[in-house]
């Protein structure tokens, strides 16, 4: 019942954000996770299947860009249409196995953001129990998505904490320290953060571009216009309950009225648990 009333409801905002969209056009950045067929539903994977379905419609509609020149386009004064940007987070190993293949069969170019520690093997992320070994890449294969024309690699903290939880120091670590693991391991990365879990507050963000990066992505939704902040930059999350239709309909932003009254919620959640430490 969910699914079909979310459905209509973006049916009903469609036509209002696809004018939108004609009259003041934006970069969208989608927000994959994982890409695998697992035994119960997870929301942060979507099916190899499905993935395909996907890539394919973006190749034959849309312009689809690494994250380092979307940041350029941005800064330029001029957006083309139906540009899109597609990310992953934590850098999970079936990216490698299922998903770079179909990049490469659609020649789309896609950044992964990656934990170090995640990268490391000292740990795996806590979402899911008894995990394989290797959930994430490590940093060869980290190598090996990078081999691929186009596709970049991101910062997303050591451990993938809550930052705005941290005191100052460690919050700091988690950002900065990131930087150093990637540069201990000999690796080459775009200069973009993205804040784990999209927890960020002000203080986050400064501390990012303390850092050195040259921009960070949130969970925030919507689309990034001329003049967007490069700290706070939006991202659409897309998940297995996105058919084509849906799909289409998330790209043309008729799911963003809906998914920003639900991100006011999170982050108001955020805001507690922060202040509760």
């Amino acid at each position: 019942m969910k699914v079909s009333l979310r459905t209509i409801l973006a049916w009903i905002c469609w036509p209002m954000a696809r004018l939108a969209n004609l009259g003041s056009p934006g970069i969208r950045i989608l927000m994959y996770h994982r890409v695998d067929s697992l035994p119960e539903y997870d929301q942060l994977t979507v099916s190899p299947s499905l993935f395909r379905q996907q890539m394919e419609f973006l190749a034959k509609r849309y312009r689809v860009i690494p994250m380092s020149q979307a940041l350029t386009e941005l800064a330029s004064g001029k957006i083309t249409r139906n540009t899109v940007v597609i990310t992953f987070d934590d850098g999970y190993h079936d990216n490698l196995v299922h998903a770079l293949p179909v990049l490469k069969e659609f020649s789309l170019p896609a950044t992964v953001f990656i934990t170090t520690g995640f990268a490391a093997r000292k740990m795996q992320h806590p979402r899911y129990a008894n995990p394989p070994k290797n959930l994430h890449m490590d940093w060869r294969e980290i190598e090996q998505w990078q081999a691929h024309e186009g596709n970049e690699v991101g910062a997303h903290s050591r451990t993938h904490p809550y930052l705005s939880r941290l005191p100052d120091e460690q919050s700091v670590e988690e950002i900065s320290g990131c930087l150093n693991d990637f540069a201990r391991a000999g690796m080459s990365h775009n200069g973009i953060f993205c804040y784990p879990s999209g927890d960020v507050t002000d203080r986050e963000a400064r501390y990012v571009q303390e850092a050195g990066y040259i921009a960070a992505v949130t969970v925030s939704p919507g689309v990034n216009y001329l003049g967007a902040n490069r700290y706070w930059l939006r991202r659409t999350e897309i998940t297995d309950r996105d058919d084509i239709s849906s799909f289409r309909l998330k790209l043309d932003g008729a799911f963003d009225f809906m998914h920003v009254m639900l991100h006011v919620r999170r982050q108001r959640q955020f805001a507690r648990a922060a202040h509760a430490k």
